[in-house]
């Protein structure tokens, strides 16, 4: 066996052990209550760039694409159902035009990635659905973004919410202008405006609303982030950023769920 081989195959052996011990981790950590909804504020990447002097515009993006890979599986084999990922928000279009244009363009390029996953077959336990006000992103965007959401629309497994040209402000104003039409087109109802009438028109309304929000960066705030849906979830905070995100932020994350059960269900019951 040369070099090369004996290198491979200690990986081999080294990725086995892997994810032996992180099977063993899930299943201790399965004890206790899950978060049935997970968010994801996906902060950090461009101080990433600058951390490690990466001077391309897409770099520290790059590196956050594959955080959100590994952070997809692991809450696939820890048993989360619902995935959100906070990817753009109304606020990133103030940002410089080239920035904008690379992080739409690398949008594109892992979303037309993903859709040949979904025709090959390899994505049939992943359900991905778009949210956001979609018609204020470019059209190939937008087309492709429809096009998973068709692909992946009858699979099971992890539902994966992305959120793009969002804000809960926005967000606010487009459900109580909704269900201000809907109200006026149904004869049948009355003309009340209840607060579910709002919640249904919501961008989120498929979804249950998160348990667990998770931010890297190391900044305690939503930034404009579902503060509607959230407002019985557990903000946690890590100074990791995001592509240095890693097994343990979750983990962690997740056990400081569980320890904190009895009071967010305490606050659930007030409410």
């Amino acid at each position: 066996m040369n070099p090369r081989e004996e290198v491979g195959e200690f990986y081999k052996l080294l990725n086995g052990f892997m994810t032996l011990m992180r099977r063993f981790i899930f299943k201790v950590l399965c004890v206790g209550p899950i978060p049935n909804h997970i968010s994801f504020i996906m902060d950090g990447n461009r101080r990433f760039a600058k951390k490690h002097n990466l001077q391309d515009l897409d770099a520290g993006h790059r590196a956050g694409f594959v955080s959100v890979t590994y952070a997809l599986q692991y809450c696939q084999e820890i048993g989360v159902p619902y995935v959100t990922l906070y990817a753009f928000g109304l606020d990133n279009f103030k940002r410089e035009p080239q920035e904008v244009k690379c992080m739409m363009d690398l949008m594109l390029e892992k979303i037309e990635l993903t859709i040949d996953q979904a025709i090959s077959g390899n994505l049939k336990d992943l359900k991905v659905i778009f949210a956001g006000d979609l018609d204020l992103v470019n059209e190939r965007l937008k087309t492709a973004a429809q096009r998973l959401m068709e692909l992946t629309e009858e699979n099971r497994g992890l539902v994966v919410v992305v959120i793009v040209a969002y804000s809960t402000s926005h967000e606010i104003v487009q459900a109580i202008r909704e269900s201000c039409v809907r109200k006026c087109e149904s004869r049948d109802s009355p003309m009340v405006l209840e607060v579910s009438d709002v919640e249904k028109c919501m961008y989120t309304s498929i979804v249950p609303d998160p348990d667990l929000v998770i931010r890297s960066g190391g900044i305690d705030r939503l930034s404009n982030f579902m503060t509607w849906q959230t407002s019985r979830s557990l903000l946690h905070t890590t100074t990791a950023l995001w592509p240095e995100l890693g097994l343990w932020h979750l983990v962690w994350a997740i056990l400081k769920f569980q320890r904190m059960q009895e009071y967010l269900q305490k606050k659930q019951k007030l409410d």
